[in-house]
Formats: structure tokens, C-alpha cells, sequence
């Protein structure tokens, strides 16, 4: 193929270009003439893939039915600074399984699977002999912020030891269509609509007036990273919208 730009092709990157760049490789007839297993010694995997793409070659099974990825909504965070203190983890969890709460209710999602990724500090890992640790929990489909909460927190405690925290995550899965509420058998209905009309209203406050304007006490305490992150920019006031 006479392409010059080596961008214009699937699969190569401005970074993968200059790795090639500096195999004398600028162009795809270039690369199509360069010993493959070079390519392999210098970019593993992906090195012997670009050769055959070079060639028109792909070794994709079309045959093969294309899994496709489960529909999942989520927010995380790198903390400022490493949290120690169980209070303050907790209190950011919170922060951020409430912004995931009102994302589902914006998309009118019910939760059926949690998640709570939890990220150690470098010297944390460095002792415990991991990164962190990530728990998933089957749960009744549901978008409700004290349900979720409620189980992020189990999940926290069931899994963390004392170890400095540097980075939360809380995904949800398992997603289904919001066509009703379903009451549970352990609380009083009107309790259950009670919470749920509540939720809605904080939505829209938030919708109308901005995050900052409504917060839970808890985000004052120290530790708690909502408001701070809310006034930041990039179109995603730091996690607090709602796509």
C-alpha cells in the first residue's frame, strides 16, 4: 500500500508512529519490508499485527459471534493526598456512590451488580503486596443512594485492612430499564416512596442550580472531595454530571 502517513492507518497511533519512526519505518511499504520478527522483538504482540495489516492481512475470525461489552456506569477518583483515616475513605465512597446513584436515575437505570475498586497508595502497595482490590456484589436492581451506599460501604469493610487509600472507584452493571420501583418486604412503603421522591428532588435541584447548591453534611467533613471536585473544569465538573 502506498500510504505515506502511517496515522492514516487503523490501529497506529501518533506514539505507535514514532516507535516506528525509530525503526526507520515512515511509511507502510516500509513497513511491510521490514523483517517481522524485528517488529516483534521491538513492539511484542502488536508489532507482528502491523505487519500483517501491511500485507491486508487480518486474522480476525469473522465467524466468531463479537461479544459484546456490557453496558456499565461508574465514576473514580485519585484522591489528593493518601487517606488513612477510615471516616474520611468512607466519606468520599459515599460521594461517589451517590454521583453514581444519580447518574442511573438520569438514564433511568436500575443497578443490578456493584462494584468498589479501591486503590493503595505506593508505599501501601508496596507493603501488601497489591494495588488494591476490587469486590463486586449481585444486588436487587436498584438506583436508590442509601441502597448503594449501604452496600459500597459493606463491601469496603469487608476488604480493607488499615492500608493508605489513594485512588475509589464504584461501577455499576447488570443494567435494566427504571419501569417501576420495586418495594422490598423489610421497610414501609411509604418510607420506600418517601426516599425515592427525595432522590428525585435532589436531582433536579442539582439540574438547576448547580451540585454545590445541595450537598450532604458529610461532604463537609474533612476528607470529603465532592464540592472541591465540582468547581473543577473540563466539562465534567469533576465527575458530578450526569452522562
Amino acid at each position: 500500500w502506498s500510504i505515506n502517513e502511517l496515522t492514516d492507518v487503523w490501529g497506529i497511533g501518533p506514539r505507535m508512529a514514532k516507535r516506528l519512526n525509530r525503526l526507520q519505518i515512515h511509511n507502510m511499504y516500509e513497513l511491510a519490508h521490514t523483517n517481522p520478527y524485528l517488529l516483534k522483538q521491538q513492539l511484542g504482540v502488536i508489532g507482528s499485527q502491523l505487519f500483517a495489516t501491511a500485507w491486508g492481512i487480518d486474522r480476525a475470525q469473522v465467524t466468531e459471534p463479537t461479544k459484546v461489552k456490557e453496558a456499565s456506569l461508574g465514576n473514580s477518583q485519585v484522591l489528593p493526598r493518601d487517606y488513612f483515616n477510615q471516616v474520611e475513605i468512607e466519606t468520599v465512597i459515599k460521594e461517589i456512590g451517590e454521583q453514581v446513584a444519580a447518574r442511573l436515575r438520569h438514564h433511568h437505570k436500575l443497578a443490578g451488580c456493584l462494584s468498589l475498586s479501591i486503590g493503595f497508595s505506593y508505599a501501601a502497595a508496596e507493603a501488601d503486596g497489591r494495588g488494591g482490590f476490587n469486590q463486586a456484589l449481585k444486588i436487587e436492581p436498584t438506583n436508590d443512594n442509601q441502597v448503594l451506599t449501604q452496600q459500597l460501604l459493606w463491601l469496603f469493610r469487608q476488604n480493607w485492612d488499615g492500608q493508605a487509600v489513594r485512588k475509589i472507584g464504584v461501577y455499576s452493571s447488570k443494567l435494566s430499564a427504571n419501569s417501576g420501583q420495586q418495594l422490598n418486604l423489610f421497610e414501609t412503603p411509604r418510607n420506600q416512596m418517601r426516599r425515592s421522591r427525595l432522590n428525585q428532588v435532589i436531582d433536579e435541584i442539582h439540574r438547576q442550580f448547580g451540585f454545590t447548591k445541595l450537598v450532604y453534611a458529610t461532604s463537609l467533613l474533612k476528607g470529603g472531595t465532592a464540592i472541591k471536585r465540582a468547581s473543577l473544569v473540563g466539562g465534567h465538573n469533576g465527575g458530578n454530571s450526569y452522562e
